[in-house]
């Protein structure tokens, strides 16, 4: 399945533009056989067209005794014609709703709707190894939330893990406006690379000023920065991961206390 940008077209509208092309071809070419059918019945039997087409799709209101022999065999060749296309109809619905890759476009399709309702979410960027750990908590905790992720086998891994997901880059003004930054309770900027987070920061503060901004550092010189940008709160993993080592070895090596006699 191809996850697009909202840069341009809303990716709603390509996917679904996708199935009914797939779905037209038929569809047209059973247009043509109805209308030709209604003109060879207008012309056999100087019928309305409007009789014509009643006996095209209903071939049993034909009174035998009347017609003649030729409009008799056209009338089993359109009967054979009508079925073929009720067999083609059915089978290109399986396919395009049934198989994987119809299976993937209708969960994009349902993704991008859920893009233009949700609200009082988190907006997460990043899908690394931080980002993965943050999608796994708000999934655990039930809070929504929206994933944006650049790469593309990144974000089509998270859509077919459950997440709410577009594929942009959260530094566009359009892709956090899309993934409804103004209806957002609050954003987790853990991509890995400061400047990069920085720069978010300071678009999301002036899309949404009461968002709750939380953001990597992969240094202790940025969180300055970043606080003075607008975040909520600054995390630097590496010194979190360091602290928590240290708890757990002071805790190995602290002395037992002797058991009270």
């Amino acid at each position: 399945m191809e996850m697009y940008s909202r840069t341009s077209i809303p990716p709603i509208n390509k996917r679904t533009l996708l199935i009914l092309l797939r779905l037209l071809s038929p569809f047209l070419l059973f247009l043509a056989f109805l209308l030709s059918c209604v003109q060879v019945y207008v012309y056999l039997e100087h019928l309305r067209w409007i009789d014509a087409l009643f006996w095209t799709v209903h071939p049993h209101a034909i009174e035998v005794g009347r017609v003649r022999d030729a409009t008799k065999l056209f009338a089993m060749f359109v009967y054979l014609g009508v079925f073929a296309f009720q067999v083609w109809f059915a089978e290109r619905i399986l396919l395009t709703f049934f198989s994987h890759r119809g299976r993937e476009a209708w969960k994009g399709i349902m993704n991008d709707l859920k893009l233009e309702i949700v609200q009082d979410h988190f907006i997460v960027c990043g899908f690394g190894q931080v980002g993965r750990t943050v999608v796994e908590s708000l999934k655990r905790d039930g809070i929504p939330f929206v994933l944006l992720e650049t790469d593309e086998g990144l974000a089509q891994q998270a859509l077919k893990e459950g997440a709410l997901v577009l594929q942009g880059d959260a530094k566009r003004h359009s892709v956090l406006e899309a993934a409804g930054i103004n209806r957002a309770k609050g954003i987790c900027i853990v991509i890995d690379n400061d400047a990069d987070n920085l720069y978010i920061t300071i678009t999301a503060k002036s899309l949404n000023p009461t968002l709750k901004i939380i953001t990597r550092a992969g240094h202790e010189r940025y969180r300055k920065a970043m606080l003075d940008a607008g975040a909520t709160e600054v995390v630097i993993p590496e010194a979190v991961a360091g602290k928590l080592l240290g708890r757990l070895i002071h805790r190995q090596d602290a002395p037992t206390k002797p058991a009270a006699k």
